[in-house]
């Protein structure tokens, strides 16, 4: 078994300890964090609607950050052993976040609030017309970005 598996055992260990019933768990490839499981997508770089479609086939979708905390396990911050603290390809990206629909109306495609923000400093710019959140992978900020670019991003199932 690998160090992954290894950690995403003992996460459930804990979860089992604390509630009597293992009830989360992750199909291997992904990483538990509360009631989530996250996969970075790798293998095929894809713009960000593509990525979002493709996230929606193994029913899930593209990241969406709730909190300061969520923040700093999936950067890396705090957990510097799991497999996405480094992007292979870029140092950017792609995450649930657009406002496609309406400028400056930034929503999540889980539907799930969008009230905790963490904007790098002067975005979102919408500079070009920029309608889709990415986030840089060394410090964990957000940037309205080309949907149009090909990026690694981050898939959620629930």
């Amino acid at each position: 078994k690998t160090v992954f598996f290894l950690f995403q055992q003992t996460l459930c260990l804990s979860v089992t300890w604390l509630t009597a019933g293992c009830k989360y768990h992750c199909d291997p490839g992904y990483l538990l964090y509360g009631n989530y499981c996250y996969h970075l997508e790798t293998e095929d770089v894809k713009n960000w609607q593509d990525a979002e479609d493709h996230c929606s086939r193994q029913q899930g979708h593209l990241a969406s950050i709730h909190s300061q905390e969520e923040l700093s396990f999936l950067t890396g911050e705090k957990h510097h052993h799991h497999e996405w603290e480094q992007s292979p390809t870029g140092i950017s990206l792609w995450m649930g976040g657009h406002d496609s629909v309406t400028e400056g109306g930034w929503e999540w495609t889980d539907g799930s609030p969008f009230r905790y923000i963490r904007w790098n400093a002067g975005n979102p710019d919408d500079y070009y017309g920029e309608d889709c959140l990415s986030i840089l992978i060394n410090n964990g900020y957000w940037n309205d970005d080309n949907c149009q670019y090909n990026r690694d991003s981050l898939n959620v199932i629930k």
